[in-house]
Order: structure tokens, then C-alpha cells, then sequence
């Protein structure tokens, strides 16, 4: 492993992570159930055992899925939804406009449409995948200034009917079935130059209002009412420009929320390079941020990310895998978060940009190489969150009672006792011991 700023930043970090990280797991993601059981007569039921199986964790360990069908190579399809189904219960749901709609009433959403765009599935044939196999969903975005299509007005006063129909349509489809949506997607580089040249020089690039974000999340409120409405934005604004609580993008939330913003998640991007920035590799500095963002109130959504296998030109796989496996742990022992999302899953992936630094599109920030192989980061996350930070085992009723410590989330229950075998679900939730009684 290289003697490099990223590995230096994480071992400065250490003693704080091996003080909290663990300990704060336990405190933090787990809780205890009581299972009573009982006969139809309501005596206490002897020598049963209870086979306890976490189903759903409450937590969310997700990935973009915009490479959901889109190798001409099938045996490749194949693999990408193999390899995103066994290690993540979430998916980002490409939302982008010039994906949805990108010419003037050709609305993308359809899964037979005949309009191919690259990285931008049809989000009903990525519903019906998730529909499937249980995964979660979070729609992104729902207004971007960035990767709109070229037939929207340039001024934002014109522009206002569209979002807001734009709005209605995906609300009519998705509201029911998307848990949450990313609603504005980086407010803090509205006015970056730089990024208007993203894709090339003739790229469309919307300036919105300067308060557009309070407009955005009322219209956001109406239309998605009963759904997780999140703010988020880049990992410079989430954690290189940190500064406690006079950093820009915290008093930005502040603000917002101030003035009445239904702002329900904090979205904190954390794409990273190979030497910074420093405040995620270094866990004591993480937990800092999370800390002082937590203080607004807010559940916290770490909501892209990416950390490269090369460092100075060289593959180094084993420090992707500590530094991710740092950064999960901290964020899934920290109470204010609800969900991690690595951006791009497999190499091939990743969306070509002329950009060179902080950016989720550097070639090697995939969990899967290019020959579609796990590399030592993917198998660390799937050693975490399909067996350290899962809960399965067996336990006997004693007196009638059955009872488990486990991570929160929905659980499969099988009863055994004599010749009958009897199946529950139940939810294990945060706060205090739960009970069940079962008259079985």
C-alpha cells in the first residue's frame, strides 16, 4: 500500500475511527425485539426456536443504475445487474432532463422507448428492475442547470412553465413508487464557468434565479408531498470548503429552512481524487462534518461517491478498499445518516468529461474493473453489509419469550415447535425494546 497523502490522512484518522466507529454501529444501528408466544389458548408455547432473518436493513447502500441494459454485450448486462443486486438495496434513477425529454414533447420514460441516450435508461424499465428485485429508488435529479436539453428557453422566468410541467409528469408517474428525489442538484455552481463546458463548448447551461432554490422546493412540496425531498450538492461545498458552521453550504440550508424550504435530507456528494480532500479520508475530520451538519436537524444523505483504485498514476486497490471501508463505517455508525450511494459500479461506466480532478468520472473509481471482475473495494463493502452489518441467527423461547438483538430493519420470522412451523414479519425499529405477541 503507497505511503501516499490519502493513506497518511486515513491513518491520522485512525484513533478517532477505532474509538467510535464500532461502538457507535452498535449504539446506533441495532435495537432489541421480544417475540411472547402463545398457543390459541393462551398458554406460553415451550421448546420453540425462533429463526431470525434480517430481510430489508433500514439503511440504504446504493449505486447509480445508468448502465442498467445499455452494453451491446448481454453476458455484460447480465453481470451489471448480478453484480448491482448483491451489494445494494438503493439505486439512483437517472432523471436528468436532457434524458427525459430531449427534444420538445419526446418524453423518454417509457420502457420500450426507441430513443437511445447514453447512461439514461428509461426510468420505467429501471422501476420495473428495482420493482423486482425489492431495490429502493431515489430519482436524480429533479432540476439540475446542468445537462438540459437545447430546445428550453435560456431565461429562467420562461423557463418556470416547463419545470413545473416537467414536475406534474414525473409526479404522475413516480410518486408512488420513488422513495425520495435529489430535487436541486448542486446550487452551489451556478455561477462556475468552468462546468458549462462539461460535455462541450456548446453544451446548454441554465442560470437560474438567485433564489430559485426556495421556488424549486415549494413546487417540489406540492408535487411530492409524501415523498424524502433532498438538497444536494458537490463534495467542495460538502467538505473541502468545511469551515463548522460558517461553511457556505450550511448556511445555505439554514436559510432555506428558515424561510420555510421543505428541505427533508442533506444531500453531501464526496467524489473524491487521489490526495483529497483530506476531511473524508481522515475520520476524525468526517465525523466532524457530519457532526456539525447534524445540527440542523436534517438526516444526512451521502449521496454520490467515488474513490479511484490509482494514486499517482499507480493501481493501488487495496487503499480504494481502506478508504471505503472508512468512510462506511463512519457514515453507517453516525445516527444522522440514512444512506451511502457510490456513483459509478463499473469502470466502463463512468461519463467522459474533460475534468481531471475531484470528479466521479476518473476511469478506476468503479467497484468492477473493465474485464467486469470485483475488485478488493467491492469485496470489502459486500463483507460489510452482506454479513458484519447484517443480523441471522436462531434463538430459543424461554417461558414463551424469544429474543434477538439485531440491525433496524424488516425481518423474516420462522417458529418452530413440534411438527408446526409458523412464518412472521415484524419491524424492528429504533427506540426502546419492541414486543410482539404471536398467538400461534
Amino acid at each position: 500500500m503507497q505511503e501516499n497523502v490519502v493513506y497518511k490522512a486515513i491513518k491520522d484518522g485512525e484513533s478517532v475511527f477505532n474509538q467510535r466507529a464500532d461502538k457507535d454501529i452498535e449504539r446506533n444501528r441495532k435495537g432489541n425485539f421480544e417475540l411472547l408466544l402463545f398457543d390459541k389458548e393462551g398458554n406460553k408455547i415451550e421448546n420453540a426456536n425462533v429463526e431470525v432473518k434480517l430481510k430489508n436493513i433500514d439503511f440504504n447502500f446504493g449505486a447509480n443504475i445508468f448502465m442498467l441494459g445499455q452494453y451491446d454485450d448481454e453476458e455484460r448486462n447480465r453481470l451489471f445487474e448480478e453484480k448491482f443486486c448483491k451489494l445494494f438495496n438503493s439505486a439512483a434513477v437517472p432523471l436528468y432532463w436532457e434524458g427525459t425529454e430531449p427534444e420538445k414533447g419526446l418524453l423518454r420514460y417509457d420502457a420500450d422507448t426507441k430513443t437511445e441516450v447514453y447512461r439514461r435508461p428509461p426510468a420505467d424499465k429501471v422501476m420495473e428492475f428495482c420493482l423486482k428485485h425489492n431495490i429502493r429508488m431515489k430519482g436524480h435529479p429533479l432540476f439540475w442547470h446542468e445537462f438540459i436539453p437545447r430546445w428550453l428557453p435560456d431565461d429562467f422566468s420562461e423557463l418556470k412553465p416547463y419545470i413545473e410541467k416537467r414536475f406534474k409528469e414525473i409526479s404522475e408517474r413516480y410518486k408512488d413508487v420513488f422513495e425520495r428525489f435529489d430535487v436541486v442538484n448542486e446550487p452551489s455552481r451556478i455561477y462556475d464557468v468552468y462546468m458549462r463546458d462539461r460535455r462541450n463548448p456548446n453544451a446548454k447551461y441554465i442560470v437560474p434565479e438567485d433564489d430559485y432554490c426556495l421556488w424549486i422546493f415549494d413546487l417540489a412540496n406540492r408535487y411530492f408531498p409524501n415523498n424524502t425531498l433532498i438538497l444536494n450538492d458537490t463534495v467542495q461545498a460538502s467538505f473541502t470548503e468545511f469551515c463548522g458552521k460558517y461553511s457556505g453550504y450550511y448556511l445555505n440550508i439554514k436559510d432555506l429552512l428558515n424561510r420555510g424550504a421543505r428541505i427533508d435530507e442533506i444531500g453531501m456528494q464526496c467524489h473524491l481524487g487521489d490526495n483529497g480532500p483530506q476531511k473524508v479520508y481522515n475520520s476524525e475530520m468526517l465525523y466532524d462534518v457530519l457532526d456539525t451538519y447534524a445540527t440542523l436537524g436534517k438526516p444526512i444523505n451521502v449521496s454520490e461517491v467515488s474513490i479511484p483504485s490509482k494514486f499517482g498514476g499507480e493501481v493501488d486497490e487495496e487503499l480504494q478498499a481502506l478508504a471505503a471501508e472508512r468512510l462506511y463505517k463512519v457514515c453507517f455508525s453516525h445516527p444522522s445518516v440514512t444512506g451511502i450511494t457510490w456513483w459509478n459500479m463499473p469502470d466502463d461506466g463512468v461519463l467522459t468529461t474533460k475534468r481531471v480532478a475531484f470528479d466521479e468520472n476518473l476511469p478506476s473509481t468503479g467497484l468492477i474493473d473493465g474485464d467486469y471482475n470485483e475488485k478488493a473495494a467491492y469485496k470489502t463493502l459486500n463483507k460489510l453489509i452482506n454479513t458484519e452489518w447484517t443480523t441471522e441467527l436462531t434463538v430459543p423461547a424461554v417461558d414463551g419469550l424469544a429474543a434477538f438483538r439485531g440491525f433496524f430493519g424488516e425481518y423474516d420470522i420462522t417458529i418452530r415447535f413440534g411438527d408446526k412451523k409458523v412464518k412472521e414479519t415484524v419491524k424492528l425499529k429504533k427506540g426502546a425494546t419492541q414486543f410482539k405477541k404471536l398467538f400461534i
